[in-house]
C-alpha cells in the first residue's frame, strides 16, 4: 500500500530540516572556526559582532553571512542571528544524506530552545525537496517545522516523488 500524499507530505516535513540535535555527531567535537573582515568583541555586554562575508565552519556544518552576532551570557553562546542577502546555512545531518540548506535574510539559532529562525525569503531544500516561505521556524528537538507566507503570501513546497520499491536507478 502507497503513503497518501498528506503523510509523505508530513513525513518530508517533518524531516525537512538539520539542525544542531540531527546534526553529525562528530560536528559538535570539532573547533569553530570564524572569518570576517570585521569583529567586535563586547565582552560587558555579551556581543561578539562579525562584518563582513563572514564564514564559520565546524565539522559539515557552514554559515555564509554578511554579518554575525553571536549573544553571550557568562562567555557561553545564547543566540545566533545571521544576516545577508541572503544568509545560508549547510550542514549534513547523517552520513549517509546530503546536506540540508536553509537560506533566508535572518537567521535566528536560540540555544535554550534549540530552535532555527528563518525570516525573510526563507528556503528550506534536503534531499531535493524544497520549502518557501516569508518565515520558516524548525524545532530541533521535536523535528517540527511550522512557517507562514507572510502578508498575503502563502506556504510552498516542492517534494520529489519516492522511488517505488523494486524500481531500478537509472543511470
Amino acid at each position: 500500500m502507497r503513503p497518501s500524499f498528506s503523510r509523505r507530505l508530513l513525513g518530508a516535513v517533518l524531516l525537512c530540516l538539520a539542525g544542531p540535535a540531527l546534526a553529525l555527531d562528530s560536528d559538535r567535537q570539532q573547533p569553530i572556526y570564524i572569518d570576517a573582515d570585521h569583529v567586535e568583541l563586547d565582552e560587558a555586554k555579551g556581543i561578539n559582532t562579525y562584518t563582513g562575508a563572514v564564514v564559520v565552519v565546524q565539522g559539515s556544518m557552514q554559515i555564509n553571512s554578511d554579518k554575525l552576532v553571536i549573544y553571550t551570557e557568562k562567555r557561553k553562546p545564547t543566540r545566533y542571528v545571521a544576516t545577508g542577502k541572503p544568509a545560508r546555512y549547510k550542514q549534513q545531518p547523517k552520513p549517509d544524506e546530503g546536506d540540508v540548506v536553509a537560506t533566508a535574510n535572518e537567521m535566528e539559532y536560540t540555544v535554550a530552545d534549540k530552535k532555527l529562525y528563518l525570516r525573510g525569503n526563507a528556503h528550506v531544500t534536503r534531499q531535493g525537496d524544497v520549502f518557501q516561505g516569508d518565515q520558516l521556524v524548525y524545532d530541533t528537538v521535536r523535528d517540527v517545522v511550522t512557517g507562514s507566507g507572510g502578508p498575503g503570501g502563502r506556504i510552498r513546497m516542492i517534494i520529489q516523488p519516492q522511488e517505488r520499491e523494486g524500481a531500478k536507478a537509472t543511470p
